[in-house]
């Protein structure tokens, strides 16, 4: 997508959540790992609303990560080594494996 357009993108979906993008509602798990309770809750925020952690944890499992690869491109080219809970970097390392060969996210070093 052109750069041009992507901030257009973004700005149309920062009051938006997962779940009305997608339309998926998932369920509040019972017992649910810190990660799964996570995930979930995550789905319900405004992505507008993500922090640099919660970008992190919905790219390196894959729920949403088209649809957030523009915020989280976003906060890379502000600060590749831009910072979630783990260390400087860690959400630059979540996009590298997920979009291995992005050229984008290649040329962030």
């Amino acid at each position: 997508m052109p750069k041009n357009d992507e901030g257009r993108v973004t700005a149309s979906l920062a009051n938006k959540t997962l779940e009305e993008i997608d339309g998926q509602r998932w369920p509040t798990p019972c017992c649910a790992s810190y990660l799964e309770a996570t995930t979930t809750s995550l789905r319900k925020k405004h992505l507008g609303q993500f922090t640099t952690e919660d970008l992190r944890i919905m790219i390196a499992q894959d729920i949403g990560a088209e649809v957030l690869k523009p915020f989280a491109l976003a906060v890379l080219r502000e600060d590749p080594m831009a910072e979630g809970d783990y260390y400087p970097g860690d959400l630059l390392e979540a996009a590298r494996k997920r979009w291995p060969d992005d050229p984008e996210l290649q040329a962030l070093t």
